[in-house]
């Protein structure tokens, strides 16, 4: 009986394998992230984007020495 479940827990660790390694690299990351709510991810994505385009500005008006 362990034996069976063993191997099922392998049939299942190789079909999710499988599973995660076709596709694009973005296409299951909400899957892999069980704990954390959609919104709060997407809301965590934005403000990194907004963070990056600060930095980028700032060093564009750094660099025409605005400041």
């Amino acid at each position: 009986m362990a034996e069976e479940q063993r191997r099922d827990g392998e049939v299942e660790l190789e079909a999710e394998q499988k599973k995660s390694s076709t596709g694009s690299v973005f296409e299951g990351i909400y899957d892999q992230l069980p704990d954390i709510s959609v919104r709060s991810l997407d809301r965590f994505i934005l403000l990194c984007v907004i963070a990056l385009i600060a930095v980028i500005v700032f060093g564009v008006l750094k660099a025409n020495h605005v400041f």
